[in-house]
């Protein structure tokens, strides 16, 4: 990652470098959120064109671009595919499940789910099960209320909570396993994409 100088965050307006944290989270909840990659393959094309030209990390170029030529190519029917294969449709006995409570506690729904809550209940937003069957220890609804906290500007605490208690201790895990997955493709380069984004965010939120 490039180096940054935190600074003060402005309650008035978005930093530089939070309107880029803003669409880095935007663009990975899209990605690991069926609902939201659905019908995303327009903006995640212009999201990957503002990423190109200035990007936090200049060796993930190449995935920015092959992912680029995928959605000009296909728009997101082998994304959709890839992710059926990856975490809902287990094939050949695997199957990543991208749940916080997975991985910290060996199972679904554990407790650590309901701590989650409770630290969102802080946001004026709350989670629409009519479109979101995940539950809130899902990571990419978590990359979601991380979005939400850094473009409101007032949720420091519980953006710094999100990340450290829950992600955090978790990412890396999860992005091995994706990237082990033997039908992983398009999802490498955003795994390559997310991993050089997660090392940026523990130095950001320390």
């Amino acid at each position: 990652m490039k180096s940054v100088q935190k600074a003060p965050r402005d309650t008035q307006a978005m930093s530089g470098i939070d309107q880029a944290r803003t669409l880095y989270y935007d663009f990975f909840a899209g990605c690991f959120l069926y609902p939201l990659l659905e019908g995303r393959a327009g903006l995640l094309q212009e999201q990957i064109g503002l990423f190109k030209s200035s990007p936090l990390e200049d060796v993930v170029a190449q995935n920015f671009e092959r992912l680029h030529e995928e959605l000009e190519a296909n728009g997101v029917e082998n994304l959709l595919k890839e992710y059926d294969d990856i975490f809902m449709i287990p094939m050949k006995g695997e199957m990543v499940l991208p749940y916080v409570s997975h991985y910290k506690e060996g199972r679904l729904n554990g407790e650590i789910l309901v701590d989650i809550r409770q630290t969102l209940k802080a946001l004026p937003i709350r989670r629409n099960e009519k479109i979101f069957k995940e539950t809130e220890d899902h990571l990419g609804y978590l990359f979601l209320m991380m979005r939400y906290c850094v473009e409101g500007k007032a949720f420091v605490v519980e953006e710094q909570e999100i990340f450290n208690t829950y992600i955090s201790p978790v990412i890396k895990t999860f992005m091995d396993e994706v990237k082990e997955h033997s039908l992983a493709n398009h999802y490498k380069d955003i795994i390559q994409i997310l991993e050089g984004f997660m090392a940026f965010e523990r130095e950001y939120l320390k």
